[in-house]
């Protein structure tokens, strides 16, 4: 009697053993969760999955992504794995970033190319707006926008140029035969001169030009002094004679009673920047602070152009090709060492290439300039060279206000983001971008002559990804730079990214989905019931419904509930449905007095949105909810985990393919307890 009493006793345990899947949560949440009384894993930071067996990978802003289903309009970039450019290995919670192209542990920097081939430094937007030398003028800040520490480009070093650091620069002049200023002929050109005012009676002052300074210059220095301070920096040009005059009206750079100093530029031409006094260091015995204060008393009218505009710039190597009877010169119209082109050799009668002045691609000055006025598209001492389309700068400074940057007042030749073929006029983008103009970020999934988003989405700007945004599966109606001139959304028509098309997801949409489903486990939940309610007069009356931004075909409103319920199983979003009408005597989905049908949503689970209707003839129609759907929709019913690769359930034990409503089926969503016992019939299927 007592070992049939322990029978009964095993039984009775056993029992509900089988219907939970043999163990209270997921593999104990694989000691990386806590396991609560609704036996769905709550995992611990960094572990994700519905055993928690899964890591998680770094947050970043994304780079392309669809605005924001609770803010909406204009509202993007948020917080993605891996940035939305790169995949995250679950072994290791480590980002795989797009290839040489993206980098971070979040993949939220973009590399720079090639390493700015070690002739630059690779900075953020942010820390190069803080660079820009204030003798320039003001220092905006860039620290709000999106891209702030994000977009890295090369900050080259100086005398070279270029998106990758890869090109030289020329020798710059003056023109020799242009004497006059352009907007003036009455008015000469001169060099420019800058004057500095210094009341101090002890300490030092430290000077800048072009964001290199000086050492410190004591107060009591001397004019010659001065000179040699400024002539030691490398941005003031001293190679080939003295690069200033400096003349004060004392006897030391400071006195208490102020003293003026005028710095004359003799090789650096055009308008250049002011000097940067840095009076910290100096003190005055008087009662008032000591004051260094730099303006300017003329700018500088000399041309500063590469090979002096008569001769033409291999930029690869960075020396001046000149035009006839052109060679190098002192900066002044006599032979020098500079070696720029402004030496005339002998008197010119004519503009480069003689027998086609101009390359018949511009208009020929005539005496005694001589120079070429190219037409639209064309460039170069002789007009020989063209140029290349011009777009928004991806990396640069802001230009008229904080965080103000990449807009249409700064648009540059292959938008920094490639060098221009002078044969072609085309640009050779850096990787990752394209466009005529480089103006366009590349989408990923793209081999060469492949398509993008490996061929199983599409490529997307950011406006038009705002234009597919979706709110539980419906249109969200959401845009993104509608707004013209918005800095906070300049990046609207550069930056794209991947739209998936169903059943692939993933940055590059190289991941397969896998099915979604109720977890078996939890329990007191309802499928989401709408009513539909159809009166229709007119027998050419008709109606389509539309669910999840799909349409069934035209259905006429005599149509059965059997004919319905097809047309709505054969829609993508929808599995399964069940229709059932409210009147007895109901046989047409509408009425000459009007029919209310009831449509049970079995697979998808979930509150799922409501029904769309289109009428055609049709009196009136309207849908509503009866029963909110309370089911999850989870990833392999909660109770399995997806295989990306294949997009397949590989479900825990004790778990398989369900109908969607708990029963055996063939949904692949883990949503079925597999019993450990036969049932009375002899199945499994119980």
């Amino acid at each position: 009697m007592k070992r049939a009493l322990e029978i009964v006793v095993i039984a009775i345990t056993f029992y509900p053993l089988a219907r939970a899947g043999y163990s209270p949560c997921p593999n104990l949440c694989s000691g990386h969760g806590n396991c609560p009384l609704t036996r769905v894993c709550e995992c611990f930071n960094g572990w994700t999955g519905a055993d928690c067996s899964l890591k998680t990978c770094p947050l970043g802003s994304a780079w392309a992504d669809a605005a924001d289903t609770i803010i909406g309009t204009d509202d993007a970039h948020n917080n993605a794995e891996c940035s939305n450019r790169g995949t995250c290995d679950r072994t290791s919670g480590i980002c795989l970033c797009e290839e040489s192209r993206f980098e971070g542990a979040a993949c939220e920097r973009k590399s720079c190319p090639d390493a700015c081939n070690g002739r630059g430094r690779c900075q953020n937007m942010k820390y190069y707006a803080s660079l820009k030398d204030p003798g320039e003028g003001p220092v905006y800040t860039y620290l709000s926008n999106w891209d702030a520490e994000m977009m890295y480009g090369c900050n080259c070093d100086h005398g070279i140029f270029g998106p990758d650091c890869s090109l030289r620069s020329c020798p710059t002049g003056d023109d020799p035969l242009t004497e006059s200023v352009v907007d003036n002929p009455s008015e000469l050109q001169v060099t420019a001169q800058q004057q500095i005012e210094c009341k101090a009676d002890s300490g030092y002052v430290v000077l800048s030009f072009r964001n290199k300074h000086t050492d410190r210059i004591p107060y009591y220095a001397s004019d010659n002094e001065v000179q040699g301070y400024l002539e030691a920096l490398s941005t003031i040009s001293s190679d080939y004679g003295p690069a200033l005059s400096v003349q004060m009206n004392g006897q030391a750079f400071c006195s208490a009673s102020s003293t003026l100093t005028k710095i004359d530029f003799l090789q650096d031409f055009g308008n250049l920047p002011l000097i940067v006094a840095d009076g910290n260091g100096l003190a005055l015995s008087a009662s008032t602070s000591p004051k260094v204060s730099v303006s300017e008393v003329r700018a500088g009218t000399k041309e500063d152009e590469p090979c002096s505009n008569r001769g033409i710039c291999d930029e690869e190597i960075g020396v001046c090709s000149c035009m006839d009877y052109m060679t190098t010169s002192d900066g002044y119209g006599n032979e020098g060492q500079r070696g720029d082109c402004g030496y005339a050799s002998q008197q010119l009668v004519d503009c480069p290439n003689e027998n086609s002045p101009c390359n018949m691609k511009g208009t020929c000055q005539g005496k005694p300039t001589y120079r070429c006025d190219c037409q639209q598209g064309w460039t170069g001492a002789d007009c020989s060279l063209l140029t290349c389309p011009y777009g928004k700068t991806w990396f640069g400074r802001p230009t008229t206000g904080d965080d103000y940057a990449h807009m249409t007042d700064d648009i540059v030749e292959c938008s920094n983001m490639g060098t221009c073929n002078r044969v072609t006029g085309t640009c050779s983008c850096m990787e990752g971008f394209e466009g005529a103009a480089c103006n366009v970020m590349s989408c990923p999934g793209k081999e060469p002559n492949g398509p993008a988003c490996n061929g199983r989405g599409e490529c997307l700007t950011m406006g038009q990804l705002a234009e597919h945004a979706t709110i539980n599966g419906d249109d969200a109606l959401f845009t993104y730079g509608s707004t013209p001139n918005n800095q906070l959304t300049w990046d609207f028509d550069m930056v794209q990214g991947c739209m998936c098309h169903d059943g692939f997801f993933g940055y590059d949409c190289s991941l397969f989905s896998c099915t979604s489903g109720d977890n078996p486990h939890t329990n007191g939940q309802s499928n989401e019931i709408q009513t539909l309610y159809c009166k229709a007069s007119l027998p050419s009356a008709a109606l389509i419904l539309r669910f999840r931004r799909q349409s069934t075909v035209e259905l006429m409103s005599t149509a059965n509930l059997v004919e319905v319920e097809v047309a709505l199983e054969s829609l993508s979003t929808i599995v399964d449905v069940s229709l059932g009408a409210v009147s007895s005597d109901q046989t047409t989905i509408c009425s000459e007095g009007g029919s209310s049908t009831t449509v049970e949503f079995l697979s998808p689970t979930g509150d799922v949105p409501l029904l769309q209707v289109s009428l055609l003839d049709v009196d009136s129609a309207s849908v509503q909810e009866h029963v909110k759907g309370t089911k999850e929709d989870e990833v392999c019913s909660g109770r399995g985990l997806c295989d990306q690769t294949t997009g397949s359930c590989t479900c825990f034990s004790g778990f398989g393919s369900s109908d969607g409503q708990g029963r055996k089926g063939t949904l692949d969503d883990c949503g079925f307890v597999v019993p450990i016992f036969r049932c009375e019939d002899g199945s499994l299927d119980c």
